[in-house]
């Protein structure tokens, strides 16, 4: 994993003496770090960078969260959706992903970081209050839930938070293998680490900072074999050549670190993006193979695999992956109840995964 990059940390005055902060300029001491009143409007020329979004990735404005930290998983109308509640911890990601809506989807394209740890702790109390029944939890959608890990350990304090909620799930998904700080604590039950997994081939055209996909699978494997659950995301599945035996191989290695009966659960989800991205991959992602198919514009008003190609993509995968683990807890990010049915042979109901995944 390529350590973060980081030209300019910005504090706020209101943050300057929180822990996190403290963590943040030890870990980063000779990076050029100021202390501000309104970290939102300071320093904004990146902006005008020929890559904003690259110049916003080396930034980071340490301050309090003044919104909720957690929000369910927002979904989209039509779709299956897993129940997910989003946590919040961090805003943009060091890792630059070709397909990540994050280039267009935020304002300030900074990573920002939040400091006030014990208004999160309440509202995770809130939130399991007004569910009132067991749910999901998880850091990894703004941002990648360990690309800081390694410097400062924000893991754990989730994890401490976590483990004496035992009616609470966390999940911790990356695409790094920072996992040093989780190794030197006890495994926590309802704590999982998640990997996204891909091909070599789009690891290295389309998710630039990331680790390789063999030190994902090593990390992985340290990770179980400490006696952590884990999980597994195939998302997005990628057309490019040579893909169906690309997949075959990770799948492969992933049961080679893993066997199913530590696994809590795995994903797949085809490439979907907003037509506004589309640009954006263009430039900044010239060798990417990710445009070179057939797309159509879906309800939902993302560019999808025209659906011939989706299910033979999310057929292919499926039949590797229960074909080492028929019981695994399989499930599709974003899609609806006729690939369900045409690909998993069920909703998500019928198939026994409300309770076990689903919430």
């Amino acid at each position: 994993m390529v350590a973060p990059c980081l030209s300019k940390i910005i504090i706020s005055s209101e943050s300057a003496s929180s822990s996190i902060a403290r963590k943040v300029t030890k870990a980063w001491p000779d990076v050029d770090t100021i202390i501000v009143d309104d970290p939102a409007s300071y320093d904004r020329k990146f902006d005008m960078d020929d890559d904003p979004v690259l110049s916003g990735k080396r930034t980071l404005v340490v301050a309090p969260n003044k919104g909720r930290f957690i929000r369910k998983c927002p979904g989209t109308m039509g779709l299956v959706c897993c129940n997910y509640y989003v946590i919040d911890l961090a805003e943009g990601c060091s890792i630059d992903c070709s397909y990540c809506i994050l280039q267009g989807y935020l304002n300030d394209r900074r990573i920002r970081l939040a400091t006030n740890i014990d208004d999160l702790e309440k509202e995770i109390d809130e939130t399991l209050a007004d569910t009132g029944r067991p749910i999901r939890l998880g850091t990894g959608e703004l941002s990648d839930s360990l690309m800081f890990d390694n410097e400062l350990g924000l893991a754990n304090i989730l994890i401490d938070m976590i483990r004496k909620r035992p009616q609470a799930t966390l999940e911790l998904k990356t695409k790094t293998d920072n996992i040093e700080k989780i190794l030197d604590i006890d495994p926590a039950p309802n704590v999982v680490i998640g990997w996204s997994l891909n091909t070599p081939e789009v690891i290295a055209r389309d998710e630039r900072g990331s680790a390789s996909l063999d030190k994902r699978l090593s990390a992985a494997k340290k990770v179980v074999d400490a006696g952590w659950k884990v999980a597994f995301h195939f998302d997005p599945l990628v057309i490019h050549p040579g893909w169906q035996d690309g997949y075959r191989k990770v799948v492969d290695g992933l049961f080679a670190v893993a066997g199913p009966d530590k696994i809590a659960w795995i994903s797949m989800g085809a490439l979907r993006f907003h037509p506004s991205l589309k640009p954006i991959i263009k430039s900044r992602f010239e060798r990417s193979d990710l445009l070179k198919s057939q797309f159509s514009l879906c309800p939902d008003n993302k560019m999808r695999y025209v659906k011939p190609l989706r299910k033979e993509l999310l057929a292919h995968l499926k039949s590797l992956i229960l074909s080492r683990a028929p019981t695994v807890a399989l499930y599709f990010c974003m899609e609806g109840i006729e690939i369900w049915s045409d690909v998993l042979g069920g909703s998500p109901a019928s198939l026994g995964m409300l309770d076990e995944v689903f919430g």
